[in-house]
């Protein structure tokens, strides 16, 4: 049946039941689309040819994800650096963390870390709090249910943030403390590292009131040292006192985030190869990422998974766990590698995937982008962060460039006068994407433009996504050079 005829049947039978014909685009089979394309998962894409320009096929987005209010914070000589957002399911309030090189004094702030809260109604700063000693990469934070905010960060030199001078060791020391709801800090320790590389967290997460932190070097945080290249430890809420630790032979943890039957998703690459990533020292992996997920009792291990085949993972980027314990992982990947699966080659260059796992491991959905980075219109699209709000809906944010596909939707185009671009969407069961939001982005006067050091969080009632940014961008109206830019958004 031709497409035409398709159509006239299908408004036929719709009039007579009283329906509405679903939208141009959608469809049951490939019979209802059009010359070259084939029916994906109810939307009509045309056949991948890999040159570039848009390519990729798929459907232009039709439900852009809406936007609360957002906000650019940015000034002459000071660059801003990101390392973590969350957001308080009770006011809709974000906590931003990262760092500073220059003064910004809207904030009263100068160079090293900062943790600020800002407005869940508008955006306006509630608070900053600065963290002199802490650099970039080296802060957490993370909300508790109370609105009180988790932190962890490496210092090398004495600080003090709000407690008194806390010393650390030769080798630099784990700052864990936490805040109250106005800023006030409630207590602050230093945990020395007792390995040769530098302590320094990878994630911070709330079990309840209590710590979970992941991250690279060992330490004796009240249980024994750790040993291992990398740990993780859950620690008391009231004064970070060690609940439970383990240290774990990988080089490379990427996050630890607790699961909602009280157990703890871990995620990383196994580096080097060969190497456990079982606390209990077990289970290996020659190459590829690991999910395990461990006990959260004593953090022995309930179940692991790593990827396999001649190809290899080159980077874990983000883990979240879905309220039914569901685990998703973000990364890149090269060569022929299976998730569980069956075999996808990602080819001799590095690609992005997003990869789930059930709540008992079972290997459920993979997504990749289809771009074209090396024609010469390139489209390329990069998976960075992804995060389960509380219903279930799985949001993912990177970058792009070009008109790259994902999941049925073809991005909106960024070339010409559009140096770089950011997009969030957010991913159904079936590996579409249902909601979409670019942020195309010009240059200022011949300057460079950028975003980077994307981070997101989910919860109840808000997406909370915070990026370095430097340029021009229509939507939302920003203007600036190397400025923190924020933005709530409404699941």
């Amino acid at each position: 049946m031709t497409r035409s005829l398709a159509l006239a049947a299908a408004l036929a039978a719709a009039s007579a039941a009283g329906c509405i014909y679903s939208p141009e685009g959608r469809c049951d089979s490939t019979a209802d689309c059009g010359a070259g394309e084939t029916c994906d998962e109810g939307v009509c894409v045309r056949a991948p040819s890999y040159g570039g320009n848009g390519s990729g096929g798929g459907t232009d987005p039709t439900t852009f994800t809406p936007v609360l209010w957002s906000t650019l914070q940015a000034a002459a000589g000071a660059t801003f650096s990101v390392d973590a957002v969350g957001a308080d399911a009770a006011t809709g309030d974000l906590v931003v963390a990262g760092a500073l090189e220059g003064p910004f004094d809207p904030w009263a702030l100068s160079t090293g870390g900062f943790v600020a809260r800002l407005d869940g109604a508008g955006g306006a700063p509630r608070w900053e709090i600065p963290f002199p000693t802490f650099s970039h990469g080296r802060l957490r934070t993370a909300m508790t249910a109370s609105g009180h905010v988790l932190f962890a960060g490496t210092a090398l030199d004495t600080t003090d943030v709000g407690t008194g001078p806390l010393v650390p060791g030769a080798g630099g020391a784990l700052i864990l403390g936490r805040l109250d709801a106005a800023g006030v800090p409630m207590w602050a320790k230093a945990v020395d590292g007792t390995g040769a590389a530098i302590i320094a967290p990878a994630s911070l997460a709330a079990q309840g009131d209590d710590l979970l932190v992941a991250g690279t070097g060992a330490a004796n945080f009240g249980c024994g040292s750790t040993g291992g290249a990398t740990f993780v430890a859950l620690l008391s809420g009231a004064d970070g006192g060690c609940v439970w630790s383990r240290g774990l032979a990988t080089s490379t943890v990427t996050k630890a985030e607790p699961r909602p039957a009280g157990d703890v998703a871990l995620g990383g690459l196994c580096t080097p190869s060969g190497a456990s990533f079982d606390p209990g020292g077990g289970a290996t992996c020659t190459k590829g990422l690991f999910v395990a997920v461990l006990s959260g009792t004593d953090g022995s291990t309930s179940w692991a998974r790593s990827t396999s085949g001649s190809g290899t993972v080159t980077a874990v980027r983000d883990l979240s766990v879905a309220p039914s314990g569901a685990i998703a992982i973000v990364g890149g990947a090269r060569g022929a590698v299976s998730f569980g699966g069956a075999v996808t080659d990602f080819g001799a260059s590095e690609g992005s995937f997003l990869a789930t796992y059930g709540a008992a491991g079972a290997a459920g959905l993979l997504l990749r982008p289809v771009e074209a980075p090396t024609a010469p219109l390139r489209d390329a699209a990069s998976f960075d962060r992804c995060a389960y709000d509380r219903n279930g809906k799985l949001w993912l944010a990177g970058r792009y460039y070009g008109q790259p596909t994902v999941g049925g939707v073809r991005f909106t185009p960024c070339r010409g006068a559009c140096l770089a671009a950011s997009w969030l969407g957010r991913v159904e069961p079936n590996g579409t994407i249902g909601s979409f939001l670019p942020i195309r982005i010009a240059g200022v006067g011949g300057d460079a433009a950028f975003a980077d050091d994307h981070v997101l969080f989910a919860t109840t009632g808000t997406i909370a996504h915070a990026l370095r940014f430097t340029g021009a961008s229509t939507a939302p109206a920003w203007t600036g050079r190397a400025g923190l830019g924020v933005l709530r958004m409404v699941p």
